[in-house]
């Protein structure tokens, strides 16, 4: 099973989804980019990858509790 990956969207709210090289079912790739629906705002929003070490502790916290359906 893939590990789940922090990103953020556009918006600036922080999730996790599960982020495969050359493979996207839920999303439309754009090079280091991906548009996918954002399980926050409940938009197709632009995310991004987010290291952890870039987060607090609350935003790394809130970022791994909310997940993204299980689609990569």
């Amino acid at each position: 099973m893939p590990d789940y990956t922090i990103v953020q969207c556009s918006q600036g709210h922080y999730f996790s989804t599960i982020w495969l090289p050359f493979v996207s079912l839920k999303a439309i790739r754009l090079g280091e980019r991906r548009v996918q629906k954002c399980p926050v705002c409940h938009r197709f929003r632009s995310v991004v990858q987010v290291s952890a070490d870039q987060l607090s502790a609350e935003e790394l916290r809130a970022a791994e509790a909310l997940k993204d359906s299980r689609l990569p």
